[in-house]
């Protein structure tokens, strides 16, 4: 029997429970033992010799393989298989530290690896100065090494210049790359995570890649963004990603638990938990870390103690063996019944044994190794102890034999955990921690490049921790610097903080440095904190005068309290930048002037004011003659001018901005001037140059590789082809939109799509899926504010009362009012609104409202707000008999529906005009609104509008045989208008294009017209 242990077996099981939360942090202090011999028929015992026998033994030996896993290892082949076919998938494994996620991944990479796939491997790391996104960076950067050279240029492609941000190796491979165009923060990172997705993809062409990404508990925000972009844009890839971390830690990773999130609602995403072995499972592993099976109570023993835990069990075991507490036959092994055969106290107990089996001088050579991390190079730790490089290749493949490292080829050694790395690591004492973070830095000093990311990381670290504040200070801005440039910015953030830390208060680079980190802080969405920099910065830059800096300053703080919505302390904020500005004219006053102007006109609604700031700037930018401020200043005006309604003036300048972005090889600029030349065609009617400007926005959105831009781009071209009736193509447009805005976190996109769908539905005379689709933009605008909600909530409105829903439509018409009443009159906003106020007032036969929006649309003749002003003029002062104004209305919207190719105005046109004729009455009025009727019927016939059909047809119907003036004859042979107007012009020699033109129809409705007549009229074509 047995004695009792000291401990009593559920306080060890506690013991073991709180470890397991917690492993990381265990420390021990104690001197290292001399070594003790463990027998080498053991497969647990350390063996010397050479590199290469030692890989033969491995080789022989192998991993235990898995025990207890057959599930999960189905459940993720399964996984693999179904990516081999085309499609991506993700998987997570969880579970606690040491329950055998690694060594699960490891399993399936060594299938996937016989079967043909590439593998490419990447990890998290708990040491400090890694870089942001090193699991990729590890992953892509070993590929990029090895890779055949001509397939590497060919997936890389027109992206190099962009995966070069952050892959050092590709330029060392393809040579020097061409710099990719500069872009605003926020886009910039979009056009990263695309680039990478689409090398990834490329990479999976040639053979499946599986993408193994260990210890994502440790993941950098931007890691796990990557990797939820990369899910989302690369769906139907080969690539499979299989991920692990440890579940006790998701509820302290918030950036993992929402990536998590975000992956799973997108129905992305498996996670597969690891539990506990079984008993049985316990004594399989157990017999092949011994060599033999264990009797009963050992296993049973064992399976308590480790609580089913793989690794726990295997240091149990070691410990064990160790102190001889296990007997181990030829036949089997036992636990004896001394006093010792108990559990260690804690995790560092049984580390420290562990360790006590090893000779001095490899834990004095393990020791600096875990100062480097867990993942080294053994040549440069030789480098760093100063000691020859043999000597210590020799002890590491001491450590590799008891596993506490594992070995890559050529020279690279892994900690087999981290919890053995940070154990050595709190071994070494501060002050020697300090000398040797100082002798790395150093090194690594000697042989920098300060494009590699990691290494300026690496060096920001290992100087901090030296006591070289002026080093560490020093590369801890440029790891900074080089964070942004790899849209980093919480990383960024990170790095600023330790160089303001390590930096004397009175040190002249703080006030740049406070800067910088506001508008890192601006790029990573904490507005706040971006606040509490900027105040910093300005403050600093008052005490040590630098007022355009100070500006600067103030300036940063006006756009964040702009992004928190708070316009009055934003206004507040630019106005004291000009004022820090005045005796300055440089290219910061035309910014701040420029910021100003933007949400004075946009936020506002103070479009006049706003206007006034922007001619400044425009005037200013002119002075300093720079192109790329001067096409900003263009551009803005320019936007202005058209949103308050002066297109005559405002498109002009729009065009000169896009002439100068153009000049100064500025296709971000360029980009942003088409965004604005989009809606002023739109709302000029001219949809042709709009299509124009929307296409060539799509070439420069690709050529600065910026993926943002296409949010609008496609629901604007869904737009464009539904105003020239062709609904077919819109809906293309309309699928492709979808797919551009899947994964970004913006609500807006999503709304923005969601109103053209509304919209599209309503000219399909589906009012009750328009409303469907507008209510659900509805609850997305209002999260944007009132200013943003004005522009969509009477769409709702129309559609409710199209559906002749009266009380929503009146309820949806007098919230948009009182939020109209807080604009400035006479812009384009004022316009579309009043344009489906209008409309919803005409549903609901509001005479008084029909009266006042009547005169406040008048100063927008000639416009397309969604619809041609000019028809809801005729359609409003038809509805108060003023026939000649409204015969004038809808003459002018007819001609400009003609000339513009209109298909969907000109029918709408066309019913607004027969709905005129007749209550106008008169002789042949109800000739001249079946002529209408007929020819509105033709055009949405063309379109394919169904429903539209039926609505004409059910007016058509409605009419009276004859007219109600006397003397209307009805047309020879029964044919219609329509086809004696095609008549008339055979007549007259026309050919069938030159009568499909002037009628606007297509050739093929013209043949169906003269075949129609030949039958009527029983005569030979």
């Amino acid at each position: 029997m047995m004695r009792k242990s000291h401990v009593r077996p559920h306080n060890r099981r506690t013991v073991f429970s709180k470890e397991r939360t917690n492993l990381r942090t265990e420390a021990g202090q104690a001197a290292a033992r001399p070594c003790r011999r463990v027998s080498a028929e053991c497969p647990l015992g350390p063996q010397a010799g050479s590199r290469e026998r030692v890989m033969e033994q491995r080789a022989a030996r192998r991993e235990p393989r898995l025990f207890g896993r057959t599930h999960e290892l189905a459940a993720l082949w399964s996984q693999w298989e179904a990516t081999t076919a085309g499609r991506l998938h993700v998987t997570l494994v969880a579970g606690e530290p040491g329950i055998g996620k690694t060594r699960l991944l490891q399993e399936i990479a060594e299938g996937a690896g016989q079967v043909g796939a590439l593998v490419l491997r990447g990890g998290a790391s708990a040491a400090e100065g890694m870089p942001p996104y090193l699991p990729f960076l590890e992953a892509l950067g070993g590929y990029i090494r090895t890779a055949p050279l001509e397939q590497l240029r060919t997936q890389a492609d027109s992206i190099a210049p962009i995966l070069a941000t952050i892959l050092p190796e590709l330029p060392l491979r393809l040579g020097e790359l061409a710099p990719s165009y500069p872009l605003p923060p926020e886009q910039t990172r979009l056009r990263l995570y695309e680039a990478v997705g689409m090398f990834l993809a490329a990479i999976a062409v040639k053979r499946p890649l599986l993408l193994l990404l260990d210890d994502l508990h440790w993941a950098d925000t931007s890691t796990l963004d990557l990797l939820c972009y990369v899910a989302q844009h690369q769906a139907v890839s080969r690539l499979c990603i299989l991920g692990a971390y440890r579940s006790d830690e998701l509820a302290s990773r918030p950036a993992l638990e929402r990536s998590i999130l975000s992956l799973t609602r997108n129905r992305q995403l498996m996670t597969l938990a690891l539990q506990p072995l079984g008993e049985a499972d316990v004594a399989e592993l157990t017999t092949r870390l011994l060599g033999v099976p264990p009797d009963h109570l050992l296993s049973q023993r064992l399976w308590k103690e480790s609580e089913g835990n793989p690794f726990l069990l295997e240091e149990v075991v070691r410990a064990w063996l160790e102190s001889g507490v296990l007997t181990v036959t030829p036949s089997r092994a036992s636990i004896s019944s001394s006093p010792e055969a108990r559990l260690p106290a804690s995790i560092g107990s049984l580390i420290r044994q562990r360790f006590a089996r090893l000779p001095q001088e490899v834990l004095e050579t393990l020791r600096p190794a875990a100062i480097l991390g867990r993942t080294f190079a053994g040549s440069f730790l030789a480098e760093a102890i100063g000691q020859d490089e043999e000597l210590v290749e020799e002890r590491l493949l001491t450590a590799v034999q008891v596993e506490v490292l594992r070995y890559d080829p050529p020279e690279r050694y892994t900690f087999s955990h981290d919890l053995l790395r940070t154990y050595l690591y709190n071994e070494v004492t501060p002050a020697r921690k300090r000398r040797f973070h100082g002798f790395i830095g150093r090194l690594l000093e000697a042989r920098l490049d300060q494009e590699n990311a990691h290494q300026l990381a690496q060096l920001a670290f290992h100087f901090a921790h030296s006591g070289d504040h002026a080093r560490g200070a020093t590369y801890s801005q440029l790891a900074a610097v080089q964070a942004v440039r790899a849209a980093a910015p919480f990383e960024a953030m990170s790095h600023y903080h330790m160089a303001l830390d390590l930096l004397d208060q009175q040190d002249q680079h703080r006030g740049a440095l406070w800067l910088a980190l506001g508008e890192a802080a601006l790029s990573a969405g904490v507005e706040r904190e971006a606040m509490q920099a900027f105040e910093a910065a300005q403050t600093w830059f008052t005490h040590h005068p630098d007022m355009v800096a100070a500006a600067r300053a103030a300036c940063g703080q006006g756009r964040a309290w702009a992004r928190l919505e708070e316009h009055a302390a934003a206004q507040a904020a630019l106005e004291q930048a000009l004022t820090l500005l005045h005796e300055h004219a440089c290219a910061e006053q035309v910014l701040v002037l420029v910021e100003l102007a933007t949400l004075l006109a946009v936020s506002l609604g103070k479009h006049t004011e706003g206007l006034v700031y922007g001619r400044r700037a425009l005037e200013l930018a002119g002075q300093l003659g720079e192109g790329r401020l001067e096409a900003m200043a263009n551009r803005v005006v320019g936007n202005l001018l058209v949103r308050g309604n002066e297109l005559p003036q405002g498109i002009p300048l729009l065009e000169r901005a896009l002439t100068l972005a153009l000049a100064a090889d500025d296709p971000a600029e360029a980009a942003e001037c088409c965004a604005c030349l989009t809606t002023a065609y739109f709302w000029s009617s001219r949809m042709h140059q709009m299509q124009e400007s929307l296409l060539r926005r799509i070439e420069l959105a690709h050529r600065c590789q910026e993926p943002y831009q296409m949010r609008h781009l496609y629901p604007w071209l869904t737009a464009c082809a539904a105003c020239l009736g062709n609904f077919v193509e819109a809906e293309q447009w309309l699928s492709r939109a979808e797919t551009a805005i899947a994964s970004l976190a913006s609500p807006e996109p999503q709304a923005f799509l969601l109103q053209i769908r509304g919209i599209l539905a309503v000219s399909h005379h589906d009012y009750e899926a328009a409303e469907e689709y507008l209510a659900q933009a509805m609850v997305l605008f209002r999260q944007m504010g009132p200013g943003v909600l004005i522009w969509y909530l009477p769409l709702l409105g129309w559609s409710q009362a199209l559906l002749g829903k009266r009380q929503e439509a009146l309820a949806c018409l007098q919230e948009s009012e009182a939020l109209l009443s807080s604009q400035e009159p006479g812009t384009i906003l004022s316009g579309n609104v009043t344009l489906y106020l209008a409309q919803v007032a005409l549903l609901l036969a509001d005479w008084e409202r029909i009266t006042s929006y009547t005169t406040r649309l008048l100063p927008f003749q000639g416009l397309f707000l969604d619809g041609l002003v000019d028809r809801i003029l005729g359609e409003l002062f038809t509805s108060q008999t003023n026939w000649s104004e409204a015969q004038a209305c809808l003459s002018r919207a007819e001609e400009l529906a003609r000339r513009e190719n209109l298909l969907p105005e000109l029918a709408l046109t066309q019913v607004a005009q027969a709905q005129l004729a007749l209550p106008q009455g008169g002789r042949g009025s109800v000739l001249r609104a079946r002529n209408c009727f007929e020819q509105a019927l033709a055009l949405f016939q063309e379109m394919g509008l169904p429903g539209q059909v039926l609505a004409v047809q059910a007016h058509l119907e409605q009419l009276p045989e004859r007219s109600s003036s006397r003397g209307a004859r009805s047309l020879p042979a029964g044919l219609s208008s329509r086809e004696v107007e095609v008549l008339r012009l055979v007549a007259q020699g026309k050919s069938n294009r030159q009568i499909a033109e002037e009628l606007v129809l297509s050739e093929k409705t013209v043949i169906n017209h003269l075949t129609s007549i030949f039958n009527k009229t029983v005569t030979d074509n």
